[in-house]
Protein backbone atom coordinates (compact mmCIF):
# COMPACT_ATOMS: atom_id res chain seq x y z
CA UNK A 1 0.00 0.00 0.00
CA UNK A 2 2.86 2.52 0.75
CA UNK A 3 4.12 2.21 -2.92
CA UNK A 4 0.81 3.02 -4.18
CA UNK A 5 0.23 5.71 -1.66
CA UNK A 6 3.72 7.23 -3.02
CA UNK A 7 2.50 6.75 -6.47
CA UNK A 8 -1.35 8.82 -5.37
CA UNK A 9 0.93 11.43 -4.20
CA UNK A 10 2.89 11.97 -6.98
CA UNK A 11 0.23 12.18 -9.96
CA UNK A 12 -1.74 14.31 -7.88
CA UNK A 13 1.47 16.40 -7.65
CA UNK A 14 1.25 16.26 -11.38
CA UNK A 15 -1.73 16.83 -11.93
CA UNK A 16 -2.22 20.16 -9.93
CA UNK A 17 0.82 21.02 -11.60
CA UNK A 18 -0.69 20.68 -15.00
CA UNK A 19 -4.22 21.86 -14.12
CA UNK A 20 -2.19 25.22 -12.85
CA UNK A 21 -0.70 25.58 -16.22
CA UNK A 22 -3.93 24.43 -17.73
CA UNK A 23 -6.05 26.65 -16.21
CA UNK A 24 -4.20 29.74 -17.02
CA UNK A 25 -5.36 29.19 -21.12
CA UNK A 26 -8.20 26.68 -20.57
CA UNK A 27 -9.95 26.96 -16.83
CA UNK A 28 -12.94 24.35 -18.27
CA UNK A 29 -10.02 21.59 -19.17
CA UNK A 30 -7.90 22.57 -15.60
CA UNK A 31 -11.31 21.18 -13.91
CA UNK A 32 -12.06 18.65 -15.88
CA UNK A 33 -8.78 17.30 -15.30
CA UNK A 34 -8.60 17.61 -11.50
CA UNK A 35 -11.85 16.06 -11.52
CA UNK A 36 -10.74 12.87 -13.58
CA UNK A 37 -7.64 12.73 -11.75
CA UNK A 38 -9.37 12.85 -8.52
CA UNK A 39 -12.22 10.38 -9.70
CA UNK A 40 -9.27 8.18 -10.57
CA UNK A 41 -7.27 8.52 -7.30
CA UNK A 42 -10.36 7.04 -5.40
CA UNK A 43 -11.10 4.11 -7.77
CA UNK A 44 -7.04 3.55 -7.32
CA UNK A 45 -7.22 3.62 -3.35
CA UNK A 46 -10.87 1.99 -3.36
CA UNK A 47 -9.28 -1.19 -4.93
CA UNK A 48 -6.38 -1.43 -2.69
CA UNK A 49 -8.69 -1.04 0.76
CA UNK A 50 -10.53 -3.74 -0.56
CA UNK A 51 -9.23 -6.72 0.61
CA UNK A 52 -8.73 -5.11 4.00
CA UNK A 53 -12.82 -4.12 4.15
CA UNK A 54 -13.45 -7.61 2.99
CA UNK A 55 -11.30 -9.39 5.73
CA UNK A 56 -13.18 -6.93 8.27
CA UNK A 57 -16.51 -8.01 6.78
CA UNK A 58 -15.49 -11.49 7.62
CA UNK A 59 -14.37 -11.10 11.22
CA UNK A 60 -17.40 -8.82 12.05
CA UNK A 61 -19.79 -11.74 10.44
CA UNK A 62 -17.91 -14.13 12.54
CA UNK A 63 -19.18 -11.95 15.89
CA UNK A 64 -22.81 -12.41 14.83
CA UNK A 65 -25.01 -9.27 15.27
CA UNK A 66 -21.98 -6.98 15.03
CA UNK A 67 -22.18 -7.77 11.21
CA UNK A 68 -24.67 -5.37 10.66
CA UNK A 69 -23.07 -2.49 12.84
CA UNK A 70 -20.02 -2.99 10.57
CA UNK A 71 -22.31 -2.14 7.71
CA UNK A 72 -23.58 0.91 8.81
CA UNK A 73 -20.03 1.98 10.02
CA UNK A 74 -18.71 1.32 6.58
CA UNK A 75 -21.73 2.73 4.56
CA UNK A 76 -21.03 6.24 6.91
CA UNK A 77 -17.12 6.34 6.15
CA UNK A 78 -17.89 6.05 2.71
CA UNK A 79 -20.37 9.08 2.89
CA UNK A 80 -17.92 10.99 4.50
CA UNK A 81 -14.73 10.17 1.95
CA UNK A 82 -17.58 10.90 -1.17
CA UNK A 83 -18.95 13.92 0.83
CA UNK A 84 -15.46 15.42 1.60
CA UNK A 85 -14.12 14.61 -2.27
CA UNK A 86 -17.38 16.62 -3.61
CA UNK A 87 -17.21 19.22 -0.99
CA UNK A 88 -13.25 19.71 -1.65
CA UNK A 89 -13.59 19.76 -5.58
CA UNK A 90 -16.16 22.34 -5.05
CA UNK A 91 -14.03 24.44 -2.71
CA UNK A 92 -11.08 24.17 -5.35
CA UNK A 93 -13.19 25.43 -7.91
CA UNK A 94 -14.48 28.49 -5.78
CA UNK A 95 -17.91 26.79 -5.40
CA UNK A 96 -17.94 27.12 -1.27
CA UNK A 97 -21.71 27.30 -1.58
CA UNK A 98 -22.11 24.16 -3.05
CA UNK A 99 -19.26 22.46 -1.03
CA UNK A 100 -21.38 23.65 1.82
CA UNK A 101 -24.60 21.73 0.38
CA UNK A 102 -22.44 18.68 -0.14
CA UNK A 103 -21.46 18.58 3.17
CA UNK A 104 -24.98 18.90 4.42
CA UNK A 105 -26.31 16.59 2.19
CA UNK A 106 -23.87 14.14 3.40
CA UNK A 107 -24.39 14.47 7.04
CA UNK A 108 -28.50 14.18 6.60
CA UNK A 109 -27.35 10.76 4.52
CA UNK A 110 -25.06 9.45 7.61
CA UNK A 111 -28.17 10.64 10.06
CA UNK A 112 -30.61 8.92 8.03
CA UNK A 113 -28.18 5.83 7.75
CA UNK A 114 -27.91 5.78 11.43
CA UNK A 115 -31.54 6.44 12.91
CA UNK A 116 -32.23 2.52 12.31
CA UNK A 117 -29.73 1.07 14.64
CA UNK A 118 -30.41 3.59 17.12
CA UNK A 119 -34.13 3.15 17.42
CA UNK A 120 -32.95 -0.75 17.38
CA UNK A 121 -30.18 0.28 20.15
CA UNK A 122 -33.19 2.17 21.88
CA UNK A 123 -35.75 -0.60 21.80
CA UNK A 124 -33.17 -3.14 23.49
CA UNK A 125 -32.25 -0.77 26.44
CA UNK A 126 -36.16 -0.13 27.00
CA UNK A 127 -36.50 -4.01 27.07
CA UNK A 128 -33.66 -4.47 29.60
CA UNK A 129 -35.00 -1.40 31.55
CA UNK A 130 -38.68 -3.12 31.67
CA UNK A 131 -40.35 -0.64 29.93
Amino acid sequence: MTAVFLKVLAVLLLAASAALAIGQHKPEYAFLLSLTCGAAVLLLLAEQINPHITYLKSAFEKAGGAASCFKVALKALGISYLTAFVADTCRDFGQSSLAAKAEFAGKCAIFVLCVPPAVNLLETALKFAGI
